[in-house]
């Protein structure tokens, strides 16, 4: 059973692999953000004439390949979309929700 596990895991997708599909669309990496997060955005098939990528999770428009997550983004998957020319091209990005770090200490416990 561990075998299957360990190989079901390799077939999974990494954290961070970008979620667009196709040589055309908006690349955001990494793929799977959190709140806050600073991201890069690319779109491969506008040879660098994106005039403008949006989302309704970025903090405003991205430039010069970077934009970032709303702080306030709650976790889903969101479209991203770009205009090359006439085109409009899409890719997505998926938000997590915060993680809190764990007790280092336990409660209660005296430091000194």
């Amino acid at each position: 059973m561990g075998t299957a596990l360990v190989a079901a895991g390799m077939l999974a997708p990494a954290t961070g692999e970008a979620t667009a599909i196709g040589h055309d669309d908006v690349t955001v990496e990494p793929g799977v953000a959190r709140p806050g997060e600073r991201v890069r955005v690319s779109v491969p098939g506008c040879g660098g004439m994106a005039r403008a990528v949006t989302s309704e999770v970025f903090a405003g428009q991205a430039v010069r390949g970077a934009a970032t997550v709303k702080p306030d983004a709650a976790p889903s998957t969101y479209a991203v979309e770009a205009r090359c020319g006439s085109r409009k091209v899409t890719g997505k990005i998926r938000v997590a929700g915060r993680l809190g770090w764990p007790d280092i200490v336990p409660a209660g416990h005296d430091s000194r």
